[in-house]
Formats: C-alpha cells, structure tokens, sequence
C-alpha cells in the first residue's frame, strides 16, 4: 500500500521532533554557536539590514544569539507574531523585549505590523521541519508560513533554519506549499533555486 502524503508528513514530523528531543545539551550549544555563524555569513554576504527571524520553541535549531547579534549590529528584526485564524502578523524586536504568544512561542511587544510587511525585508529566516534537496519545505502542519510565502509580492529570498540531518532526499509536498530558496544548517548555507538572489 502506498504512504499517503500526509501519513509521509506525519512520518517526518514524528521523526525529526524525536530526534530534537534526543539531542544533548553539549550538541545544541555546539549547533548554536554554528548556526549563529552561519547565519551572520548570510545576512553579511547579502548585505541585509532588515530580516524576519523566529525564536525557538519545541528544540527548534537555536536562533537566539544570532538574533542578538543581528539587533546589536543595528539590523531591523521582525518576529512572527501568531494570529488565530492561523497567519502570520511582525512586529519588530526592540528593547521592549517578548512575551508568550501562541503555542509559547516569544513574541515581540510593540505594535503589530501586517503579513505584507514580510515582503520589505531583504532575507526571511524562517523555522521548518524538514526540507528537502530541491527547497520544497515541510512545516509543522498549520499552514502559517505556507499561507505567508503565497500571499507575498514581492518574496525576498527565503531561508529555512534546519538541522543538518532534516535536509532530506525528499519531502512529501502539495499545492499549497511553496519552496524555499535555501536551507541554513550549523554547519553549511546550501542554496536550491535561482529565487536566492
């Protein structure tokens, strides 16, 4: 019998939350380090002064010193902010610090700012569960950024922040979802479309 895409989904996504739950102490300080150098390189080559970025929840890849770092360099940084009817708000990170949103995710305290706002950025970093080796990228199932990155004209390039091992062969994918134009790892940038800039 052949997987359905969503038991495949649901497969990876029981897959890759284990094995970030399994993940020592030791390791996520190493992949913190890595992954904030990897992330400085991006946003350096590609000269960005405004970004999206998230702050992790679940044992997502840890984002929060480079966040630090990109605030500290004068780099505009908005945070997703999760709305009910499953989309996406920004609002921008500033010395008035985050609270607990939804699902316990940190999130900015300031004035909101619309999903368009996403569009006059110069790079989205954005959380995934998996990607796979073309750029299609496998979200945790409510459809937030999927519903972002289609309503977006113009999309700045797209980055999904991953563990090395989560960039697979092949993610299941359907219509709605939309490809990504690299993956960040601790350890490597690796771009998959032309869409990078």
């Amino acid at each position: 019998m052949t997987e359905t895409i969503n038991s495949a989904k649901l497969r990876i996504r029981e897959s890759v939350r284990s094995a970030r739950a399994a993940r020592s102490a030791a390791d996520r300080i190493q992949d913190r380090i890595g992954l904030t150098a990897q992330l400085r390189s991006l946003v350096e080559a590609r000269g960005a002064r405004s970004i999206t970025c998230y702050l992790p929840v679940h044992g997502e890849p840890d984002t929060t010193s480079f966040v630090d770092w990109a605030r500290d360099e004068g780099i505009d940084v908005m945070l997703p902010v999760s709305r009910e009817d499953r989309r996406l708000d920004w609002a921008l990170l500033s010395e008035a610090g985050t609270v607990a949103g939804r699902y316990g995710i940190q999130e900015p305290v300031g004035p909101r700012l619309p999903a368009e706002a996403a569009a006059q950025t110069d790079l989205l970093i954005i959380p995934a569960c998996a990607v796979d080796v073309t750029g299609m990228r496998l979200g945790w199932g409510l459809g937030y950024y999927d519903r972002l990155l289609a309503s977006l004209t113009p999309c700045p390039p797209v980055f999904a922040v991953v563990f090395g091992d989560e960039i697979l062969p092949l993610v299941p994918a359907e219509a709605h979802d939309t490809p990504v134009s690299g993956a960040v790892t601790p350890h490597e940038i690796r771009v998959f479309t032309s869409k990078a800039g």
